[in-house]
């Protein structure tokens, strides 16, 4: 018998596919923390138990809970400083920080001991640097202690379930969100001099860019990007700079990491100090490091002041791109005749 399709049948499976297809491109291009591991039965566990009596568990369960206690409150108590002294840039930082480590555990023990923070301090008369060197030092004794939980899961079995849930708390804890607090602490001195060719540097460098370009998805389209592979290559060029800080692929390695904080991860303060970084370390950098700078000040931070700076430095010293210095030339004029804020 001749199987016939009307044009409603048409259109309805045209829409169903249209509706499957935007559906899936929107979750390519979404930022999403990687899934909890289910149970054998496929469950997603929000309670795990202590076994009753198990004091070789109970000891870095205890120790993890504790470090992560002490993290959080060191976090809100930077929070708080921010808050006081009125640096919202910093009080974001911190305030993202602390939303990290929220995200990245997604269950509560059940057998577990109240834990409480270490005794802390108050923000009156605080010191910065002592309030960040806290918070730094808190982290990372809460890295080693979830290392430490991971690990005894997994010597104890290794298709360990609690092991799973472990290095998914550790997954879920986005490097993109934990801060120095002190820019300068997370980047190298501007005062380096990218000029010994190393072979390890370029590979790192290739691998980095191969990542960022992949990252982007086909076209450069927002619903396709791989935020995984942005992070990888923002790690990778972090790496690169930090192991081998005369390579000839510091600056560039720079210039991405402005980039994928700026494109990817909102951090538009880190975005421009890395833009500058950059042009710091080299010069003549083959990148409009410089426009994009004024750019990010011009539209993001609304710093008019710097944006014209950086709109005039790229003007003199950028390489030429198609429109760039006819853009800083109009941005320079509009800026320069607006009326003081």
């Amino acid at each position: 018998m001749k199987r016939t399709f009307n044009w409603t049948t048409r259109a309805w499976l045209i829409s169903s596919i249209l509706v499957g297809v935007s559906a899936s491109l929107i979750l390519a291009g979404c930022d999403v923390s990687p899934s909890p591991q289910a149970t054998r039965i496929g469950i997603i566990a929000d309670k795990l138990a202590i076994a009753p009596g198990d004091t070789e568990e109970l000891k870095p369960v205890t120790a993890m809970e504790q470090t992560l206690a002490n993290y959080q409150y060191r976090l809100e108590v930077l929070q708080s400083y921010y808050q006081r002294v009125g640096n919202m840039d910093k009080y974001n930082w911190a305030t993202n920080e602390i939303n990290n480590v929220r995200r990245s555990k997604t269950f509560t023990w059940e057998g577990l001991p109240s834990i409480t923070p270490a005794a802390g301090e108050s923000v009156e008369n605080a010191d910065e640097r002592v309030l960040v060197e806290y918070v730094v030092a808190a982290r990372k004794d809460y890295l080693a202690a979830l290392d430490a939980l991971e690990s005894f899961y997994f010597q104890r079995d290794p298709k360990s379930y609690k092991g799973g849930r472990i290095r998914n708390m550790k997954d879920r804890l986005d490097p993109v969100y934990t801060y120095m607090y002190f820019l300068e602490a997370e980047m190298r001195p501007a005062d380096l001099k990218p000029v010994d060719v190393i072979p390890e540097a370029d590979r790192m460098y290739d691998q980095a860019v191969k990542l960022f370009g992949e990252g982007k998805g086909p076209l450069h389209f927002a619903a396709f990007t791989d935020y995984n592979k942005e992070r990888r290559a923002l790690v990778l060029f972090r790496d690169l700079i930090r192991q081998y800080p005369r390579s000839t692929k510091i600056a560039l390695s720079a210039y991405y990491i402005a980039d994928i904080y700026k494109e990817y991860f909102n951090e538009d303060v880190r975005a421009v100090a890395w833009y500058e970084r950059a042009w710091t370390w080299d010069p003549n950098i083959t990148e409009p490091a410089r426009f994009q700078a004024a750019t990010v000040y011009d539209q993001r931070l609304h710093n008019r002041a710097k944006a014209v700076e950086c709109y005039k430095l790229s003007m003199r010293s950028d390489p030429s791109r198609l429109g760039n210095f006819d853009h800083a030339r109009k941005r320079i004029e509009e800026l320069e005749k607006a009326p003081a804020e």
